[in-house]
């Protein structure tokens, strides 16, 4: 959709960002005419999870698209044996299936979200997402044997104290809604449920990385597989289920799906509003994985911490511009700043934080997929390298036999270049020997069949 324009991806994920979680608390300020013929708010929760999934659906032909698109290019390439990639398209079905775990958990996480909001802000719902990576963390040094740094503990500390201050922010203001009254007792529970959403979201990540890294399936075809799988889970096994349960109406447990569809039958601004927030989101979601894939995780944590802001800033846009939305500006508003100002502090320190040395990036290896870490090591011996812990480099025309940098032009373009060659040179014996242990593999399995 954002093809290779990075700054298109880096506004489609603002803007689409912005506008899908706006819109998400937006809908529960709209009045509609149900079944029992009386005007109320449109409170459904499972309604807009269903919607959520929808939006994701839409990634699925997106991704079959890229696919054709990339195949077909393929095909009009010269192959080279032994630089070949692994193919990025897996459609097993068995992995599909497996599909359905990540998204059982994805679909607890957003209804538990989706009633929170209910009963708070949206910027104080966008700030308290970011407790999901203290949960990723968590769950990552539990079941996935992770360590942690010090800029980890310290980017996590930071983020507790600034989602307790925007906690504070919120409970002080006693602002919940605009249109309806929100009593504190109500907002604590949001605040609640959009946490414990937060964890179960971290549990559905933790899952993805223990399944997902052997796939090797497309970023947005994982995207569009999820949520088919949440909307038939949604609409085909929950949806009864809320139908029959006791309760109130609108508050997470009972919900009636005909009364949905009666609602957004009868209010035609919701049904445009419900509509942009599917492809809001279906745009999103495509240029995350864009970011994801041109620049890297943490660049996008970066400017998810942005988009946050930006929530914020249309929140108070839609109040003060008389549309009867979004937020307004309150004495412990300024607590609430304090507080997302330490969380983005906590979330940049935490990215900044470094990764596992016992892990292989994917780019040391370009296209070729994750490598396990004696693949790296026996690349290291066929150059003659050390494979033990790396040391700290020494300062450059230092390092003991290597010539100081020239200090001519010229020079220094000679030595430039010649780093260039050696780095291009180190970087094909890599793939040769990835490759060459790939094959090796491929023919041991071969004669024990």
């Amino acid at each position: 959709m954002f093809g290779n324009s990075k700054v298109a991806s880096i506004g489609g994920l603002i803007l689409f960002g912005t506008a899908g979680s706006s819109i998400s608390k937006i809908v529960y300020e709209l009045q509609s005419v149900g079944l029992d013929g009386q005007l109320a708010y449109f409170h459904k929760p499972w309604g807009m999870t269903a919607v959520m999934f929808m939006g994701m659906a839409l990634c699925l032909p997106l991704a079959y698209w890229e696919q054709y698109t990339e195949e077909k290019q393929e095909s009009a390439q010269p192959k080279t044996p032994f630089l070949q990639a692994q193919p990025k398209h897996n459609s097993d079905p068995k992995d599909i299936a497996m599909l359905l775990i990540p998204t059982a958990f994805d679909l607890g996480s957003t209804v538990l979200m989706n009633v929170g909001l209910l009963y708070v802000t949206a910027s104080v719902y966008q700030m308290l997402k970011g407790s999901a990576m203290l949960f990723a963390a968590l769950f990552s040094v539990t079941f996935l044997k992770r360590k942690l740094s010090r800029n980890h503990v310290l980017g996590l500390a930071c983020c507790v104290v600034g989602m307790c201050l925007v906690g504070t922010a919120s409970l002080m203001s006693g602002e919940g809604s605009v249109t309806q009254a929100i009593s504190r007792d109500q907002m604590l529970l949001g605040m609640g449920l959009i946490l414990a959403s937060q964890a179960v979201a971290a549990a559905q990540h933790t899952a993805e990385d223990m399944m997902l890294s052997t796939m090797n399936m497309a970023p947005v075809k994982v995207v569009g597989y999820e949520g088919l799988f949440g909307l038939i889970l949604t609409l085909g096994f929950m949806a009864p289920i809320n139908y029959v349960l006791p309760g109130v109406e609108g508050e997470g447990l009972h919900e009636n799906v005909f009364d949905t569809v009666e609602m957004v039958v009868n209010n035609p601004t919701l049904q445009l509003i419900l509509l942009g927030d599917m492809a809001a989101l279906a745009a999103f979601n495509s240029a995350s994985m864009c970011i994801l894939s041109q620049s890297g995780a943490v660049f996008r944590t970066v400017l998810e911490t942005t988009r946050t802001l930006f929530v914020w800033l249309a929140s108070l846009a839609l109040f003060y511009g008389g549309f009867g939305l979004g937020e307004s500006w309150t004495e412990w508003s300024w607590l609430q700043l304090v507080g997302f100002a330490v969380s983005m502090c906590g979330t940049l320190v935490y990215s900044s934080g470094g990764e596992d040395p016992k892990a292989v990036r994917s780019q040391d290896f370009g296209d070729l997929a994750p490598v396990k870490v004696e693949v790296e090591m026996s690349a290291r011996k066929s150059r003659g390298l050390a494979t033990g812990p790396r040391t700290a480099p020494e300062p450059r025309g230092l390092r003991t036999g290597s010539s100081p940098m020239p200090a001519t032009i010229l020079g220094r373009s000679l030595y430039k270049a010649g780093r260039s060659a050696r780095q291009i040179y180190r970087s094909s014996a890599a793939r040769v020997t990835a490759c060459g242990a790939c094959v090796s593999r491929s023919s041991g399995l071969l004669r024990m069949a």
